[in-house]
């Protein structure tokens, strides 16, 4: 084999190795709410977490404003939220190289406050 051709390809594959992504996928209920969180891990160290949470009543207008928190490594929540017409919320976080990541044992655990209800429910990783 050329050697031209084989640094260009070992190069190749350098590369294409240090784009990969790592994906962490997370999903639970409750009584009255369901959750994902999907972690995504790039390669520069940087981290997204994709939050879906969504109503299974099905009055949607009745539960107004609601306050999350996501527990979990770098945790993230919001108070006076409010849910789509379709009963979802959608959140993003993203962390930077410095912070904390989650990591093959991380637990995550959801709490979502409404209309002086309270409910509090585990992730598990798929």
């Amino acid at each position: 084999m050329d050697k031209k051709l084989l640094v260009t390809l070992l190069s190749l594959l350098l590369l294409l190795a240090s784009c990969s992504t790592q994906t962490f996928d997370y999903s639970g209920e409750s009584e009255n709410w369901s959750a994902n969180l999907k972690v995504e891990q790039t390669s520069n160290d940087y981290e997204t977490q994709d939050f879906v949470l969504e109503y299974k009543g099905s009055d949607i207008s009745s539960v107004g404003e609601i306050t999350y928190y996501v527990d979990t490594v770098g945790g993230f929540g919001e108070s006076g939220a409010t849910l789509e017409d379709n009963g979802t919320l959608q959140a993003s976080d993203e962390a930077n190289p410095t912070n904390a990541k989650v990591s093959e044992h991380t637990e995550v655990e959801v709490t979502v406050e409404w209309n002086d209800n309270n409910e509090t429910f585990k992730l598990t990783k798929k």
